[in-house]
């Protein structure tokens, strides 16, 4: 689920924006730091972590990047703790249920509705794509 769900419960007036905000800064606190993962594997040391992060923060490079960069990770352990720590991150509808905003049951109800207008918004394009085509 996107931030589009976002927006669109805020026009359905079921959250507020700043709601929305609250959500997704609670999501990003949860989710877990990819030298935290790197660590538990045993690919990194908390000093190795450190020394990348202040790496990335001096080049503006992401923390993957410093890391393979410095030749302390590969790109394909980059992309195996990437899946990781997208599985581990709350969902933007568990953060909503979670901060009480929206009861489950109403929430999934929106959610059908959303994917269902998504569908139809992509049935739409691809028709008039094949109309013009």
């Amino acid at each position: 689920m996107s931030t589009g769900f976002g927006e669109y419960l805020v026009l359905r007036r079921l959250l507020t924006p700043r709601a929305v905000l609250q959500v997704l800064k609670n999501q990003a606190r949860s989710r877990p730091h990819l030298g935290e993962l790197a660590v538990h594997r045993g690919w990194l040391t908390w000093g190795q972590v450190l020394g990348v992060i202040s790496l990335s923060e001096q080049l503006k490079l992401r923390f993957g990047e410093a890391a393979t960069r410095e030749g302390l990770m590969t790109e394909e352990q980059i992309e195996e703790l990437l899946r990781e720590q997208q599985s581990a991150t709350p969902t933007l509808a568990d953060c909503i249920v979670e901060l009480g905003f929206l009861d489950r049951h109403v929430l999934e109800r929106e959610q059908r509705n959303y994917e269902q207008g998504v569908q139809m918004a992509k049935s739409k394009n691809a028709f008039a794509e094949g109309a013009a085509g």
